[in-house]
């Protein structure tokens, strides 16, 4: 009978051993060197919740033309509510949220932590850029929003009146638009150097198309309520002209190629 002949199998290198025994210390590293990491962050988050080196002790208020008065009842309503509380529990966002609904007069809100213990409240107003005659007389933004009659801001006296609308129903869709004429009537005038050092004391929108706005030296303009650039630009080159007497003269109307002067 023919022997068998035996197989010899492959001796494992030692070089592959030694291979395989760093992987299992790496491995064992990396996963020792995880649930540290892990457990140093549960201890870290703890700390940060439990200890009371961060409970919110101030709120600082900051905002221009915010007067002290009001920068102090924003911060004394929020540390009534949260005082001594972990101010990483504190919700930044409604918070914000809050403000922006109590306060008519704010256009943006932001809050944000100052470890270890205080929040800080940025705030930006909506600046009163008119005042709008409706039996009382009420502040409004750049944006036609009616901010609240004692909205804080210094002046008031100083703002152009807009004559012609019923504040009451300024969701109305002609009222909305009338006062959106009259504020970007309001704007190209400021836009305008020649006209904004004379001074606008009033817009008159009772009727759009004959809208017109009044001087500090008392006399009219009669714009209409389009291409307000290219009159106002008009009326900027009468205006310079050495042999018009502004003494003289009751309205300027700029609604025609051929502006028309009414004498007194």
């Amino acid at each position: 009978m023919r022997r068998l002949k035996r197989i010899k199998r492959p001796k494992t290198s030692r070089a592959g051993a030694g291979i395989k025994d760093f992987i299992v210390s790496k491995a064992t590293t990396v996963v020792v060197v995880f649930v540290f990491l892990i457990f140093a962050a549960i201890l870290f988050k703890a700390f940060l919740h439990e200890s009371g080196y961060f409970k919110l002790r101030a709120v600082d208020v900051k905002a221009s033309f915010l007067d002290a008065r009001a920068a102090s009842s924003i911060s004394n309503r929020i540390l009534n509510t949260y005082r001594s509380r972990n101010i990483f529990s504190v919700n930044l966002k409604h918070i914000a949220q809050y403000i922006q609904n109590s306060y008519g007069d704010v256009r943006d809100v932001a809050v944000r932590m100052s470890l270890p213990d205080k929040l800080i409240v940025s705030l930006k107003l909506r600046r009163p850029v008119a005042l709008v005659k409706s039996g009382k007389y009420y502040p409004v933004d750049e944006d036609g929003v009616v901010l609240p009659v004692g909205s804080r801001v210094n002046a008031l006296d100083d703002l152009p009146i807009i004559n012609g609308l019923d504040i009451r129903t300024v969701n109305a869709r002609h009222t909305n638009r009338n006062l959106k004429l009259a504020l970007k009537l309001l704007e190209e005038i400021r836009l305008t150097r020649s006209l904004s050092s004379l001074g606008v004391t009033a817009i008159n929108v009772y009727d759009p198309r004959n809208m017109s706005f009044n001087l500090k030296n008392g006399v009219e303009i009669r714009v209409g309520e389009e291409k307000f650039r290219e009159r106002l630009d008009l009326l900027s080159k009468a205006l310079r002209d050495p042999r018009l007497a502004m003494d003289n003269i009751t309205y300027i109307d700029v609604r025609f190629k051929d502006i028309i002067v009414g004498p007194k």
